[in-house]
């Protein structure tokens, strides 16, 4: 049997949990969390490898954020062990499950990890079971969860936003929308993004600039009558200026960034990342190249017509 001490539904199910509740920080997910790995370090090349690589996997995003002394080491010490021992085992397959999971397919894995080792249970999915049990598979689902864990860690999956990403998207949407959700504070939100400008580091500082960009176009409006908020913005580009200074191209034109303060927004939380460039990358059609887009020409105007909004709804207010 896979488990001895629990059903594999009761565990799936606690590990669900987890992954929906991602952002709770509690003993009872640690002690959960350091469970399944400590399964999977105890033999990584095993035939139950795959039920624990996708538990951690599915509890991967709390495993991101902030647990316990010793969740994160001990999660991803299991994975390195079980990629290391996995990876390298021949197979006869063409593809497999992991080449294409993307993060919404996150959500199904409780129902296919049950399926999995159930024999007698329906199976409708796009690969076969025996795909999903390769061991090459599960290396692959145990890279996704140590790139989850740590961004940029893993290579030869599908890249993915980091965790909280698609948070920060959606709270800058209903903000910029004009309706906040619950909850938010307007000026610490808008102080986050200019101190992720100021800090940023070079690859990163684009996608910030595009949103301070976004930010200042609501900043600007009457919904913002706080000159510090206006200071904090201003002190940001006055801090990314000097960047591109000396900025030239060969570029006959620029892509304009979007003109929708919430799309902006989401285009640079999106190019703020490694991953979020090569998702960029991968799914563009008819977008413009990067290169293009962040130009070091075209990024010094944005910032200087950022500042020009700014110091002109600060003159207002004085």
């Amino acid at each position: 049997m896979i488990t001895d001490d629990m059903p594999l539904e009761e565990l799936a199910g606690s590990w669900d949990e987890i992954r929906e509740e991602y952002y709770l920080r509690n003993d009872a997910f640690d002690r959960t969390v350091l469970d399944c790995a400590v399964r999977l370090a105890e033999d990584p090349g095993g035939e139950s490898a795959g039920v624990w690589a996708i538990g951690l996997l599915m509890m991967a995003p709390y495993v991101a954020g902030a647990p316990g002394d010793g969740v994160v080491s001990a999660a991803v010490s299991a994975l390195e062990a079980a990629d290391g021992a996995l990876r390298e085992r021949p197979c006869g397959h063409e593809t497999h499950p992991y080449q294409e999971h993307e993060p919404e397919f996150d959500e199904d894995l409780s129902r296919q990890l049950c399926g999995l080792y159930d024999p007698d249970a329906a199976w409708d999915e796009n690969h076969p079971r025996e795909q999903w049990l390769c061991p090459r598979n599960v290396a692959g689902l145990a890279r996704i969860a140590l790139d989850i864990i740590e961004p940029g860690s893993a290579s030869g999956i599908p890249p993915r936003l980091p965790v909280g990403s698609q948070d920060t998207i959606d709270t800058l949407s209903a903000l910029l929308h004009g309706y906040p959700e619950p909850g938010t504070d307007i000026e610490a939100e808008i102080g986050v993004h200019a101190e992720e400008l100021r800090s940023a580091e070079s690859a990163d500082r684009p996608g910030r600039l595009l949103v301070v960009m976004a930010v200042a176009w609501y900043a600007a409006s009457d919904f913002v009558r706080n000159p510090a908020v206006l200071d904090e913005l201003i002190s940001a580009l006055e801090t990314t200026l000097p960047h591109y200074a000396d900025a030239r191209c060969t570029h006959d034109r620029h892509p304009a960034p979007p003109r929708s303060g919430p799309n902006a927004a989401a285009l640079g939380i999106k190019l703020s990342s490694p991953a979020g460039r090569a998702l960029y990358e991968r799914d563009r059609t008819r977008t413009d190249p990067l290169d293009q887009l962040l130009c070091p020409v075209a990024l010094s105007e944005i910032a200087n017509d950022a500042m020009r909004t700014l110091g002109g709804r600060r003159a207002e207010l004085h």
